[in-house]
């Protein structure tokens, strides 16, 4: 158990009790007397609580670098553990390899193509519901939010559904318990070991799926390399998986918490796609990092080279969108 938090503008912690149960306190304090706070906790970090410090961060990609993007530092490697030479890119590479490293996925994830797995997603999504409607409750994290992302991201994989219990499990290994380090390797090794040996298959049997499509795919007529594809395939399923199941979940959260919200919903349906932007704005799932690259002073303080910067959580989704526009 960490010491307790006496000073947030130092101290800040980010895996306290009181700040997982209500960040927005915190950092609307901070914004007021430490717009930049800092904590020798976990490995050391900046907090930066304005959208101004945030997106300037974001954007500097000289002093900021996107090489090591978890608030929590990574893991230490145990010997015969298959790693992440090229680590989860597109998130985890800087320019100019970032560049190219988004635009080779783009078509994966365009309107029309996310459009192709919308009669699979709705089906599932009442499937789900028909199975836990008559009796009248049901975990909704558990039994709703986190069975969804994990099929559909399946099915871009070209992996079974079947699968699909194991890579929930694998995912909140990895996300959930930076506390328990042993946790943590089993899920990143089971990840690893996993797709590895898909991607072998693919090679062998390719099929109309992320993988097969990477192992063929070329960049300024080289193959991409083995390890940008097997980090690209672990980062689809980390992030794909964690980040909907945590924004359908949030979003079920604030209307079974905000009455009046649910209730316009029902009789105003056509600000449905105005609540999923601000419910995902309010609760967006995604908390960033950055690698300070080299020494600087930043609004005053002096940044040190290998120092974390940490990204709010409500801000990453405007960053997140900051960010594509310029590379």
């Amino acid at each position: 158990m960490s010491e307790p938090v006496s000073d947030w503008t130092t101290d800040y912690d980010i895996l306290d009790p009181d700040y997982l149960a209500d960040p927005f306190s915190v950092w609307d304090d901070l914004r007021g007397v430490c717009p930049v706070a800092h904590t020798e906790r976990h490995g050391g970090s900046w907090l930066p609580t304005t959208y101004a410090t945030v997106t300037e961060i974001a954007r500097d990609v000289e002093h900021f670098s996107s090489r090591s993007v978890g608030v929590i530092p990574p893991l230490l490697d145990a010997p015969d553990v298959p790693l992440l030479p090229a680590g989860v890119p597109p998130i985890s590479s800087d320019p100019p390899v970032h560049t190219w490293a988004r635009r080779l996925i783009l078509p994966w994830f365009s309107p029309a193509r996310v459009a192709e797995y919308e009669t699979y997603t709705r089906e599932l999504c009442r499937r789900l519901v028909d199975g836990f409607a008559t009796t009248g409750h049901v975990d909704a994290a558990a039994g709703y939010a986190q069975q969804i992302p994990v099929r559909v991201i399946g099915i871009l994989l070209g992996v079974p559904e079947t699968m699909s219990d194991e890579f929930t499990s694998w995912v909140r290994d990895v996300l959930e318990f930076a506390h328990i380090p042993e946790r943590r390797i089993r899920g990143r090794d089971n990840i690893v070991r996993y797709f590895i040996n898909e991607m072998e298959q693919r090679r062998a049997n390719p099929g109309d799926d992320l993988i097969s499509y990477l192992l063929n795919a070329e960049v300024d007529g080289q193959k991409v390399p083995d390890g940008h594809v097997l980090g690209t395939v672990a980062l689809t399923l980390i992030a794909g998986v964690d980040t909907t199941w945590s924004a359908i979940g949030s979003a079920m959260w604030h209307l079974a918490t905000h009455p009046d919200d649910r209730r316009r919903l029902v009789a105003e349906p056509a600000l449905m796609g105005t609540a999923i932007e601000e419910l995902l704005r309010a609760y967006s799932p995604v908390t960033m990092a950055r690698i300070v690259a080299d020494d600087i002073e930043f609004h005053g303080c002096p940044m040190r080279s290998e120092e974390h910067t940490s990204e709010l959580q409500s801000l990453a989704y405007l960053v997140c969108r900051l960010l594509l526009e310029k590379k």
